[in-house]
């Protein structure tokens, strides 16, 4: 595979504005080889991220007429088979590589810190790089997100770089969805939890979910290395526990490293033996301060005192799409996240309500697979109790087909409407929504548009419209209030 890996060797990555194969882009860029690739979202803010760096991203229409018999071809489990690009390459007998496959091969010549987990491992990982970084290490940062505000995530070719038994580090967020994260070897690894997720890559059955979890542990710990766990997930427990070079941490006292978490001041404490640490981040919630600590113990094996690891994170921007602050308008704030599991949506609004102590919230919320929502279903309405307003959209399919997606969609309203009542907003024309969302929201409210999907575009629509005072054309724009008070009379 390394042959593969040639400086100026070409690459054509299918559907390269995706989080993950976005990162790979900028990888394989900063590494001298030649990139280029499609996306259907081919004008959007990743599209042009990457091509500041000189990286051409086409529509999927252009790339089929477009590909090279010496390009190597990649594509994500995202992409289905019956992707034109993919078409077209199979009509040239191209070869295509998956995304990991290419990922690994870089990875291997790397001091690698891998980070798996069923959620937090986006954020743990950027805290990690962020910190790495900040200390000098100069580490290749592969986060499946950006970091708020922070460009030296790819480090190019030539820049001076402290190294770990010889190798520099990359600091790696896997995959467990398609269970792609098994080809993996690192040297460090972080399991934040696991949890009941991505089950149809592993026949349905958590207990197989939970054995790849032990096997990517396992394979850290044949090369000699640190598996560091969160304790309070049981699961993590016992699979790191059975290995011979290992850290737990989290919010049970039953931990070698303890992170105690302070409601009323949002603030923390980590306790490690006759050691207590004071910790408070300008960004910080209960989940930030767990994920903090699993991102000290990660650089602590790399040779980061804990207490500077601490220091650096007391001022983390935090990750785009995670709470990110999209618009303050006359005391209004629209912030929009990635959570997508009931456990992630619970969570993030959890975060909403101690960074934002007593507003108002309104929740736009983007379901995520038709697998999830199905496994998942009678789980999100208790997951947005206490949520003042809530606008439900239709599941945002992410490459997946269902029998019948319209029954999913109206069962789920209907499981949603039954745990939180009139909070729920009825359904109503997008552009109709956003002008509700603008006459509705008044000064201290927190407008909230969650989801992985396309709801994103919609958040910073809306704080447009916010900022700007222009209303969409519809042709009323009643209060979401008065709406839902009519949907419940």
């Amino acid at each position: 595979m390394t042959e593969l890996l040639q400086p100026g060797r070409p690459f054509f990555l299918v559907g390269i504005c995706g989080a993950g194969m976005s990162s790979l882009a900028m990888l394989l860029h900063s590494i001298g080889m030649d990139v280029r690739g499609s996306d259907i979202a081919n004008g959007g803010p990743e599209a042009e991220r990457l091509t500041s760096l000189g990286i051409r991203v086409m529509s999927e229409a252009e790339a089929v007429g477009a590909l090279r018999h010496d390009e190597v071809l990649v594509r994500s489990s995202a992409i289905r088979s019956d992707n034109v690009v993919l078409m077209a390459a199979a009509e040239i007998r191209a070869g295509v590589l998956h995304r990991t496959d290419i990922l690994s091969a870089v990875a291997s010549d790397y001091f690698l810190i891998a980070v798996a987990g069923t959620h937090g491992k986006t954020t743990t990982s950027g805290m990690i790089g962020y910190v790495l970084a900040r200390q000098g290490f100069a580490p290749t940062i592969c986060v499946g997100g950006n970091i708020a505000g922070f460009d030296g995530a790819f480090p190019s070719e030539g820049t001076q770089r402290r190294q770990i038994q010889g190798r520099p580090i990359m600091v790696l967020e896997t995959d467990e969805s398609d269970g792609s994260f098994l080809k993996f070897h690192p040297d460090v690894a972080v399991v934040t939890n696991i949890d009941n997720d991505h089950l149809g890559a592993y026949g349905d059955k958590f207990s197989n979910l939970v054995g790849a979890f032990a096997r990517f542990s396992q394979q850290c710990a044949k090369r000699g290395g640190l598996i560091v766990g969160c304790g309070d997930d049981g699961e993590v427990a016992r699979i790191v526990q059975a290995l011979p070079r290992h850290v737990l941490y989290g919010q049970e006292a039953s931990n070698q490293v303890q992170m105690r978490y302070h409601v009323r001041s949002n603030t923390a404490t980590v306790a490690r033996e006759r050691m207590e640490q004071p910790f408070v981040m300008e960004r910080g919630d209960e989940k930030s301060y767990l994920n903090a600590v699993a991102a000290c113990l990660a650089c602590e094996a790399v040779g980061v005192f804990l207490a500077d690891t601490l220091h650096v994170l007391e001022g983390f921007p935090g990750m785009e799409r995670r709470m990110q602050l999209l618009a303050d308008h006359d005391e209004t704030v629209v912030l929009t996240d990635h959570a997508d599991h009931p456990t992630e949506i619970r969570a993030t609004l959890q975060a909403v309500s101690v960074r934002y102590p007593g507003r108002l919230v309104t929740l736009v919320l983007q379901p995520h697979r038709f697998s999830r929502v199905s496994m998942c279903l009678e789980e999100y309405g208790p997951a947005l109790a206490g949520v003042s307003r809530i606008v439900l959209l239709d599941i945002f399919p992410a490459g997946e087909t269902a029998e019948h997606p319209e029954e999913l969609n109206e069962r789920l309203r209907e499981s949603v409407k039954t745990a939180v009542g009139g909070s729920l907003a009825p359904q109503m024309p997008v552009d109709q929504m956003l002008d509700v969302l603008r006459v509705s929201a008044t000064p201290g409210d927190v407008v909230l548009f969650m989801g992985p999907g396309d709801v994103n575009k919609l958040g910073l629509r809306f704080s447009g419209l916010l900022t700007s005072g222009n209303a969409v054309q519809c042709q009323t724009a009643r209060s979401l209030e008065e709406r839902i008070k009519q949907e419940n009379d």
